[in-house]
């Protein structure tokens, strides 16, 4: 496919914001990925809190409701007009890319960053995490759910497990096909970017499903208990 007609995230997130509460209630993000990364998140009473790629704003939902002061940002316009639905006036939503300064955000100014399923659709992680360090005060914290690199090598049969490589999802948007790009990475790759940008790894979790997943896709549950799905990570700034 010619490079000015690969699909893009804000392209594929713009198409699918419109049917994207279904993938809110699919057990693999309501029964596995959504519990594990929250109970990472630490006391964010009275703390400004960064949601980092937040979509139609379930995170932040979640964070106002346990007292946060939340500022969300993502790049889809459609998926960021869904998130103002949802939460009116409870926080400042910017349309930006986590890719790219956060210039809205001066240094030290959060307290947190949450990022539930975003960091995949990015390349470069070290980039990212340090302008994450950036915006965080002292022992601010960074928490984080992407693919499991194990997942996203065995399912896309991919030659090279070592390589950042481009991948693509299919996903469904009114019963057309969208597709969705991302980057699958190794281990390291997760790791070292977080370290050099100066964190200090507190917990990593590779979830297990709830039980009521089995209730949703009993059919998927015995493989998902033993097999990889997604990575859920809390770091701290490091002085």
């Amino acid at each position: 496919m010619p490079p000015d007609e690969r699909p893009t995230v804000e392209d594929a997130y713009d198409r699918l914001s419109a049917t994207y509460d279904e993938q809110e209630d699919d057990p693999y993000c309501a029964d596995l990925e959504f519990p594990a990364t929250t109970e990472l998140v630490p006391d964010v009473v009275g703390k400004r809190v960064l949601d980092a790629g937040c979509g139609s704003g379930r995170y932040t939902e979640w964070l106002i409701e346990r007292g946060a002061d939340v500022v969300a940002v993502d790049k889809s316009s459609e998926m960021l007009e869904r998130a103002n639905d949802r939460i009116g006036g409870r926080a400042a939503i910017h349309r930006a890319n986590i890719e790219e300064p956060l210039e809205f955000a001066d240094d030290g100014e959060f307290d947190g960053v949450v990022s539930g399923l975003a960091l995949h659709y990015v390349e470069n992680w070290r980039r990212v995490f340090g302008e994450f360090a950036r915006i965080l005060g002292p022992d601010g914290f960074l928490v984080f759910s992407t693919h499991h690199p194990l997942d996203v090598y065995e399912a896309f049969d991919a030659e090279n497990y070592f390589e950042t490589q481009r991948e693509r999802m299919t996903w469904s948007a009114d019963g057309e096909p969208v597709e969705v790009p991302f980057y699958r990475r190794p281990f390291a790759e997760v790791v070292n970017p977080l370290v050099d940008a100066g964190f200090r790894l507190d917990e990593l979790v590779e979830p297990k499903p709830r039980e009521t997943f089995e209730e949703k896709q009993p059919e998927s549950y015995e493989k998902r208990l033993k097999h990889p799905t997604f990575l859920c990570v809390r770091a701290s700034k490091f002085e």
